[in-house]
């Protein structure tokens, strides 16, 4: 079963003004400016560890110095409700921004394991580096 959430405002302005069985009466809500879509639980959610490597790929590697600077790759975790998919691993290339060069790209790696995340990672850098224009080649 699925309820949908009628909202208004953002960050910390932002509140669930009324719950509803279907779309749309949640989007005749007339104090909503939008609707999110919950799925109802019958009992307990599994959470689990999310891993997620994240490489900006103009920045030299470093190891994390604490209070000091990022380190390049940066593993970020988080608990966060499972989906049954221990295998799951998704992997994108974002552009760092419209002002910065074409090959300012950052690669993020997401999965519930972290040794599957880092072989993906390796992988999709390793098929980034062979591909890359060297310093001085046009």
């Amino acid at each position: 079963m699925k309820v949908y959430l009628a909202t208004a405002g953002e960050y910390s302005d932002f509140r669930v003004q009324a719950v509803f069985a279907n779309r749309p009466d949640a989007e005749a809500h007339e104090l909503a400016d939008d609707v999110m879509e919950y799925e109802v639980h019958e009992g307990p959610i599994e959470v689990r560890t999310w891993h997620e490597l994240r490489w900006h790929s103009w920045q030299e590697d470093r190891e994390v110095c604490p209070g000091v600077e990022v380190g390049n790759p940066v593993e970020y975790t988080r608990r966060h409700p499972f989906d049954h998919n221990p295998k799951r691993v998704t992997h994108e290339w974002n552009r760092f921004g419209k002002a910065h060069p074409g090959d300012w790209l950052v690669l993020v790696v997401e999965g519930w394991d972290l040794a599957a995340v880092g072989k993906v990672f390796s992988e999709q850098r390793t098929q980034y580096e062979a591909t890359r224009p060297q310093e001085g080649q046009a």
